[in-house]
């Protein structure tokens, strides 16, 4: 009778542990959301810009629109330099924004403009070239535009967190000196700088060697 009264004490003082580790579980989810929330308001950011870009180039089609949109047969030299300084110039916006005290609340129009942009130059394949121009999009336009996104993904939410503990530093008087280090933001907008320089060069040997091969 006692060993009996004893199990199911035992049993009874089980439940309330199972309780406690399923809300820590439920906690730490909150948390990954938390952690990641300014990753997904990117992307959440560009899809909005593909579609404005979309229905901007629809309803607004000229000669202008497509002069700029249409894809020029540039030499290797000159296209990598062109594309390096398009995405060096959207880095160093987001950078400007990262050390900036209120940059924190407008940083995600950094993946709209891209989404728009793109939205802009996929639809313009698309209703000029048809389903040519959907595959020419899908090779020469997609992945770099992807490569790219992810890389500035990356400094806008660096640069969000910067820009965040400078407000909190300076308007909120907090102390987080322990916590915000300038040579370890450094360190990381320098390793994505690189990256963009490496995107843009596979960007341009891509590009130019399939050029001979596609043409729209």
């Amino acid at each position: 009778m006692d060993s009996f009264e004893l199990k199911s004490e035992n049993e009874f003082d089980e439940k309330p542990i199972l309780f406690e580790a399923d809300s820590s579980d439920k906690k730490d989810l909150f948390t990954i959301f938390t952690e990641n929330k300014t990753f997904l308001y990117s992307i959440i950011f560009y899809v909005a810009g593909l579609l404005c870009g979309s229905f901007i180039y629809k309803n607004c089609q000229n000669d202008v629109l497509d002069g700029i949109l249409s894809a020029a047969n540039q030499e290797f030299l000159q296209m990598f330099l062109n594309n390096l300084c398009l995405y060096m110039l959207v880095f160093a916006v987001s950078v400007l924004l990262g050390v900036c005290l209120v940059g924190f609340p407008v940083i995600n129009l950094i993946p709209f403009v891209i989404g728009f942009a793109s939205g802009m130059k996929v639809t313009f394949y698309y209703i000029n070239h048809g389903v040519k121009g959907i595959g020419y999009s899908l090779l020469m336009v997609v992945p770099f535009v992807c490569l790219f996104l992810t890389v500035i993904i990356y400094s806008v939410s660096m640069s969000y967190e910067m820009s965040k503990n400078i407000y909190d530093i300076t308007i909120k008087k907090s102390d987080m000196s322990e916590e915000f280090s300038y040579k370890t933001y450094l360190k990381k907008y320098l390793a994505y700088a690189g990256l963009i320089i490496v995107v843009s060069l596979i960007n341009t040997a891509i590009c130019t060697a399939l050029n001979g091969l596609i043409s729209i």
